[in-house]
């Protein structure tokens, strides 16, 4: 008789196996199911990454990240109220540690360029990166174009080694022995002041940002009136952006449609003016990421 028993409750064990089976399988496909977003929203918190540079995403001196990217991050993630937290890295290790997921978000304003398109989805452009210079106060040489470098034969154009703008210097003719370079922004900037070079060339927000730090009445900016070409003859107008990784879809639509109302409306200008980011850097509003992406 026991054994009978053993054998029937046995029996409605087994029974019970298969939908017990497809109750944790319903289980796990509803947690595999969940968005990043849903995620981030369920959480409360996000993690983002930036490279620690001026004036996109940085640690200031009381150790507190900001910046352009960073502020504009912050902001929309406030209004579904999900804390950001920062996780500094390398710039080179940024994609990298985003697919793999180390954080969700690049908020670094990386420059849209097609090798990494292939890799991240960019949420559309935040801002635009055309070329300025530096010049001493007055402009004394009247340097408002590569073009202008190039045709003074005394003006020397201080850059940045590694820069982009050594190759748009080279596609105008620019004589090497009137390029300068230097190491970093700030040894540039003291090369002007010390009068060993006429103008410094780097985007628009740089310079700005450069300007504004070093409130020195000697040095201004000064806006191109032609911007340099690439040389295939294109526009080099450059493109900064968030990048996601590319099956976080709705996180991306959902700061895409964030961002478009906000630069519409002035919000995205107030925000990101203190770092140097002034109207002109504000992009085409009908200028999506794949737009750039296929140039």
């Amino acid at each position: 008789m026991k054994q009978r028993y053993k054998r029937q409750n046995r029996g409605v064990q087994l029974l019970w196996l298969p939908l017990i089976a497809a109750l944790t399988l319903g289980t796990v496909s509803m947690a595999a199911a969940e968005t990043t977003l849903e995620r981030i929203r369920a959480s409360g918190k996000v993690k983002v990454g930036i490279a620690n540079i001026n004036p996109y995403g940085y640690v200031d001196g009381e150790g507190r990240v900001t910046g352009q990217s960073a502020e504009l991050l912050r902001a929309f993630f406030a209004e579904q109220n999900v804390g950001v937290t920062p996780v500094v890295t390398e710039f080179g290790a940024l994609i990298g540690g985003l697919r793999a997921g180390h954080f969700d978000i690049v908020s670094t304003g990386m420059l849209i360029q097609h090798d990494r398109c292939s890799v991240v989805a960019f949420g559309n452009p935040e801002y635009r990166s055309d070329n300025a210079f530096a010049v001493k106060q007055g402009n004394p040489l009247g340097l408002t174009s590569y073009q202008s470098v190039m045709e003074s034969p005394a003006a020397r154009l201080g850059m940045i080694s590694g820069s982009g703008e050594i190759a748009l210097a080279a596609n105008a003719n620019i004589p090497k022995d009137r390029q300068v370079l230097f190491p970093d922004l700030a040894t540039a900037m003291a090369g002007l002041q010390a009068d060993r070079v006429d103008a410094v060339v780097a985007s628009t927000i740089t310079i700005n940002n450069a300007i504004t730090r070093a409130a020195n009445p000697a040095i201004e900016y000064a806006s191109l009136t032609e911007q340099p070409k690439t040389k295939s003859g294109t526009p080099a107008t450059r493109y900064g952006a968030m990048a996601f990784r590319q099956d976080d879809t709705d996180l991306r639509e959902a700061w895409n449609s964030w961002l478009a109302q906000n630069l519409a409306n002035g919000t995205v200008t107030k925000i990101t003016e203190p770092f140097g980011f002034g109207p002109e850097t504000i992009p085409p509003s009908s200028l999506t990421a794949d737009d750039v992406c296929n140039q």
